[in-house]
C-alpha cells in the first residue's frame, strides 16, 4: 500500500460529516503544496488542527508525521510513476491506450486459461466451507472480493476485508488455526512493510493463501501461492486477481449454497 493508496481508501471509508475525511480531502486536493509543507502547514491547509493531522496519519498506520510526508513527498514528486496503469511512453494518443490496455486483456485471458488449476480452486473452496473466519488483506476494494464475500455470508461464513494496516493488524486479533487470510500484498520499495500484519497471523495459527512474486521478502510466510505476481501489466494483473475471485466465488457458490 503506498501513501496515495492509503490516502483515497481512508477518504472513502469515512463518513462525510468526519474531521479526517475533510483533512484527506485537502491533502488529495492540494498534494503539492502538502509535500512541501510541515504539519502545522497541513494543519491550516486543511483548516484543522496539528492534533488532527497527526491523528489521521496515525490512523492510517504510519508510525511517524515524518515517515508519512517522506512518502507523500516522494509520491508527489515522482507521480509519472504512481497510479499508471500503463507505462508513460503507451499513453501518447487514445488509440495507443485502447490497444496497450486490450493487448493486456487478451494476455490476462491467455494466461488464466492456460495456468488456473480448476482442481486447486475446489480446494480453496472446501478450504473456506470448513474455515470459521475468512479474511482479505489487500491495498483496495475489489468487486470480485466482495461478491465472494457475498457468498460466505449466505452460508454462515465470518468474513472480513481490510485495507489499511492498522485495520489488519486489529483484524489478526480475532484469527485462529481454523481461519483463512487470503493475502494481496504489492511489495515494492515505496510501499509499507507489513511484515508485523503477516507475524500476527503465523501467531494465530491462520492459513495464509496470497500473491507474490519469488523476489518478495513475505513469500515465507505464504503458505499456498494462489497467483504469481508474473504479468506483464499492471492492468493484466488486476483483471486476472478479480478473475480468480469470481471464479472463486462462483465456484463456492455452486457447491456450498446450491
Amino acid at each position: 500500500m503506498n501513501v496515495l493508496q492509503n490516502l483515497t481508501t481512508f477518504y472513502n471509508q469515512l463518513p462525510p460529516e468526519s474531521t479526517y475525511r475533510n483533512v484527506c480531502q485537502g491533502i488529495l486536493e492540494h498534494m503539492g503544496e502538502a509535500a512541501e509543507g510541515t504539519i502545522y502547514d497541513l494543519a491550516e491547509l486543511t483548516n484543522s488542527s496539528r492534533t488532527t493531522v497527526w491523528r489521521m496519519v496515525q490512523k492510517m498506520g504510519y508510525k511517524s508525521f515524518s515517515d508519512f510526508h517522506h512518502e507523500l513527498k516522494r509520491a508527489v514528486r515522482q507521480y509519472d510513476y504512481y497510479n499508471r496503469i500503463l507505462p508513460q511512453e503507451e499513453c501518447v494518443s487514445t488509440e495507443i491506450i485502447k490497444e496497450s490496455l486490450l493487448r493486456q486483456v487478451m494476455k490476462a485471458y491467455e494466461s488464466m486459461r492456460d495456468q488456473t488449476d480448476t482442481k486447486a480452486l475446489e480446494q480453496i473452496a472446501f478450504e473456506m466451507s470448513q474455515a470459521d473466519k475468512v479474511h482479505f488483506y489487500t491495498p483496495i476494494h475489489s468487486s470480485s472480493i466482495c461478491s465472494l464475500q457475498q457468498n460466505l455470508a449466505m452460508s454462515g461464513k465470518e468474513t472480513d476485508y481490510f485495507c489499511l494496516m492498522p485495520e489488519m493488524l486489529e483484524g489478526t486479533k480475532a484469527l485462529t488455526d481454523k481461519s483463512i487470510v487470503f493475502v494481496n500484498t504489492i511489495d515494492h520499495v515505496e510501499t509499507m512493510d507489513l511484515s508485523e500484519v503477516f507475524d500476527n497471523i503465523k501467531e494465530h495459527g491462520a492459513k495464509i493463501l496470497g500473491i507474490t512474486n519469488h523476489k518478495s521478502k513475505y513469500k515465507e510466510y505464504i503458505d499456498c501461492e494462489i497467483l504469481s505476481e508474473s504479468a506483464d501489466g499492471v492492468a493484466q494483473g488486476m483483471i486476472m486477481f478479480d478473475t480468480y475471485f469470481y471464479m472463486l466465488s462462483e465456484i463456492y457458490r455452486m457447491k456450498y449454497i446450491g
